[in-house]
């Protein structure tokens, strides 16, 4: 009994290490040199797999959108299968606090319930609504993981008076009448990390099988699972008096981008996707093979994704779409693509690719899109009164203050359909 613990030790750090080398592996691997960004040809958002042009909104609706959405389902992330037995869904609003910000904020703590045969599983969501506006409000709802547990929606310290810790500038949000709700969406299912792509537990265990012991092929991975808490968390913002519910966009940074627009594309309820350094498998395109590539996330996130993204994986120049496609399934609701500079693992200048080819979409619908040719748009240099809105900020990869304002404005003018304010124009106007 003795060696127990010593065995213990040993066995936990090299588990370390050895995770540590493969995460630091899958960033050591990647390409960061523009000259050895192979030779490519985009699929047109507008050709379907067949070859047929594409030349109006019914044609697209009917053939050309649902065949790419497909194709994402079966291929990339993973359908949500069947349920063993009814899911039943329930909210309870544990708490309500009006005092916040000194009397200008509203905090809603809500939990949601999803149940059946196979178990229950609860996810917290927390609402801020502004106090002042007696309408209805746009939401921003966030993937941010587990910031609800770690108390990160806390405020922070006075001199960063009215943002949380994790950096929603909530003060902001409520001058300008727009509220912000965050799920933590690792309650639906936790990434196990597991080296062979296995994914159970959470949210998966009520849509397993009797007998199943881990997830089909085509089946969803955790991208698709944490897509799927944001989709439950609009089921409550639905119900919710404050809001405001046809305006409500999906945002998120990182993975959470990645999450937030695979939960727009497959659920029209959402009126707008805000993406934050989303990178491959969100707004970049696949075949640069610049930084992450699809290879490089069946090898080391194969969670994240479906098994069938394998029969990609050596060669992504067969696959009939790229992340444009996907970006053009939004249209013709408002899309904000935000990219950093310095951001060589997302492919910021990949993001720019995907944002650019996704337009004709949109303007198959009669959208304006404001890109005023295929040159990525200087640094710092915002496009947001455009159906597809875009920024490449100076810095690093991240959600940073810079994004969050952009958005603001994005929703000020397609959502509430007033001039997009700068931060001086909301400060001073109180």
């Amino acid at each position: 009994m003795k060696q127990v613990f010593p065995v213990l030790v040993v066995a936990w750090f090299s588990l370390t290490i050895t995770v540590a080398q493969t995460y630091r592996g899958k960033f050591v691997e990647a390409n960061y040199d523009e000259s050895k960004v192979p030779d490519y040809t985009l699929p047109h958002v507008l050709t379907s797999f067949g070859g047929k042009k594409i030349n109006s909104v019914e044609e697209w609706e009917a053939t050309r959108r649902p065949e790419i959405l497909k194709f994402f389902e079966q291929k990339i992330y993973g359908e949500i299968p069947q349920p063993s037995s009814p899911i039943r869904k329930s909210f309870k609003l544990r708490s309500v606090v009006r005092t916040l910000l000194d009397g200008k904020c509203t905090r809603k703590d809500v939990e949601i319930t999803f149940e059946n045969r196979g178990g229950s599983v609860t996810m917290p969501l927390v609402l801020f609504v502004p106090n002042h506006v007696k309408d209805r409000v746009p939401v921003m709802l966030l993937a941010n993981g587990s910031d609800i547990r770690r108390k990160n929606l806390a405020l922070d310290d006075s001199q960063r008076y009215g943002s949380t810790r994790n950096g929603i500038p909530l003060h902001q949000l409520m001058m300008r009448g727009i509220g912000v709700a965050t799920v933590d969406y690792q309650a639906f299912g936790k990434d196990n990390k597991d080296p062979e792509g296995t994914v159970t537990g959470g949210i998966i265990d009520l849509y397993m099988k009797p007998g199943q012991t881990s997830r089909k092929a085509n089946e969803w991975g955790m991208v698709s699972v944490w897509a799927y808490a944001l989709r439950a968390g609009l089921d409550y913002l639905e119900t919710d008096p404050h809001v405001q519910e046809d305006q409500v966009a999906t945002v998120g940074c990182s993975i959470g981008g990645k999450v937030a627009l695979w939960a727009a594309a497959t659920d029209d309820r959402f009126g707008m996707a805000l993406l934050a350094t989303a990178g491959h498998g969100g707004d970049a395109i696949w075949r640069r093979e610049f930084g992450e590539t699809l290879h490089n996330m069946c090898k080391y996130l194969p969670t994240w994704i479906c098994q069938n993204a394998n029969q990609y994986a050596e060669n992504v120049h067969e696959m009939p779409v790229d992340q444009h496609s996907l970006l053009a399934t939004i249209a013709p609701r408002p899309l904000y693509v935000a990219t950093a500079h310095h951001d060589l693992w997302a492919d910021q200048k990949g993001q720019w690719i995907g944002a650019y080819n996704a337009a004709p979409a949109f303007e198959l619908y009669g959208e304006t899109v404001k890109f005023s040719s295929s040159q990525q748009p200087k640094i710092n240099q915002p496009i947001t009164e455009s159906a597809i809105g875009y920024h490449v900020r100076s810095g690093v990869h991240g959600f940073e203050r810079f994004d969050w304002e952009q958005y603001m404005k994005f929703i000020e003018f397609h959502f509430m359909k007033i001039r997009p304010r700068s931060v001086s124009d909301v400060y001073d106007s109180q």
